[in-house]
């Protein structure tokens, strides 16, 4: 263990999101194995409607996110984890803090939580430089799942890649009990998380029978249309059993999680990489009925811990979540299922002990 600190450049929430949350999960991670901890705050959104989002403001906070690392690099660091970007302002500013780590010399590890770097390469020669440049300059990358990795690997060093799959905030234990026939949304509610979807697919299945009650819970990150599935939800006459919740934190939110018989997140998102929403369903023992898209199809496995569907349909979202919830039997085996993919792939000692090797090697 050295005496230096490690510099984390990312952000804490707000806003509310993975790698946010993983940040978060890190730093708690990093002073349980004894080091010491200097995060780098990126402070680029506030809101989570502006993540990913190009701003003047942005672009103002960038030399300041300079100086704020030159500040630290100075004081030699142990080592530096990078939560790296690639939307492309952002993937601009982290080539640069990526220079900046190399002129003095810092061992890195970048951490990468989304995917299409390959893609970006793809817009010429100029991005290709620039994206190999930022993701050789680790002497480790970390990305979440073995099925991610071919998106970064043609940039980085063989055999530098290590898998370290998220984990989740401790659940509490006063989280309150399944209820049957619970369906539940639990994301930024935008269609390319599958807001709209979930919407219509709990309309459709109203009409089809009673005793399922839907629960949409997260942040309204596109006013127009949060307004327009309310709207919908209204006049389909079934707003006392579809309740948009709004977003909930703390023993709030693992209440409304741990209520919840199945889990839908029926994602469109290109950037989609392992998503936390579907490891905290899996935390309290909640299957999970999701589209196929980034590494949730090593996440869900059908007939194990839920249903994947291959895209985000209201047709196929609704006969998945039909086939978990028509018998109680199916329900409750995949409730087991889900619990032991998380105490087996995704428990925080499995997460600490794999930060504690990375560490443990760029160290040396």
């Amino acid at each position: 263990m050295s005496t230096r600190p490690i510099v984390v450049i990312s952000q804490l929430p707000p806003p509310t999101h993975g790698s946010t949350l993983i940040t978060k999960i890190l730093l708690e991670v990093l002073a349980d194995l004894g080091e010491k901890s200097v995060l780098v705050d990126r402070r680029f959104s506030r809101q989570i409607g502006e993540v990913g989002a190009f701003s003047a403001r942005k672009i103002l906070a960038a030399p300041g996110l300079v100086m704020r690392l030159l500040l630290v690099v100075i004081r030699r660091p142990q080592m530096c984890v990078f939560f790296c970007t690639n939307r492309t302002s952002s993937f601009i500013v982290d080539v640069v803090l990526g220079e900046l780590l190399r002129l003095f010399r810092v061992p890195t590890v970048n951490y990468v939580h989304t995917r299409g770097y390959s893609s970006l390469a793809e817009r010429g020669t100029v991005w290709r430089f620039l994206v190999a440049r930022l993701l050789s300059g680790a002497s480790v990358t970390v990305c979440l799942d073995d099925g991610l990795a071919s998106d970064i690997s043609p940039f980085v060093p063989l055999g530098s890649i290590s898998v370290i799959r998220n984990t989740t905030e401790t659940p509490p234990t006063n989280r309150g009990p399944r209820r049957p026939g619970h369906v539940l949304f639990l994301s930024n509610l935008l269609e390319e998380k599958g807001a709209d979807v979930f919407v219509d697919m709990a309309i459709d299945l109203c009409g089809r029978a009673e005793g399922r009650t839907f629960s949409l819970v997260g942040p309204s990150a596109d006013e127009e249309l949060t307004a327009t599935l309310r709207d919908r939800v209204d006049r389909s006459g079934f707003s006392d059993r579809i309740v948009f919740h709004g977003a909930l934190f703390g023993i709030d939110k693992w209440t409304a999680l741990a209520s919840a018989e199945v889990l839908v997140f029926p994602t469109r998102y290109r950037f989609e990489a392992q998503p936390l929403t579907i490891i905290e369903a899996f935390s309290v023992g909640v299957p999970v009925v999701a589209s196929d898209v980034g590494a949730i199809g090593e996440l869900v496995q059908d007939d194990v811990n839920g249903r994947l569907v291959p895209t985000a349909t209201v047709e196929a979202v609704t006969q998945a979540v039909l086939s978990v919830t028509g018998e109680q039997a199916t329900s409750d085996r995949l409730a087991e299922g889900a619990q032991r993919t998380f105490d087996q792939k995704h428990s925080r000692d499995s997460f600490r002990a794999n930060w504690a090797r990375v560490i443990s090697g760029v160290g040396k």
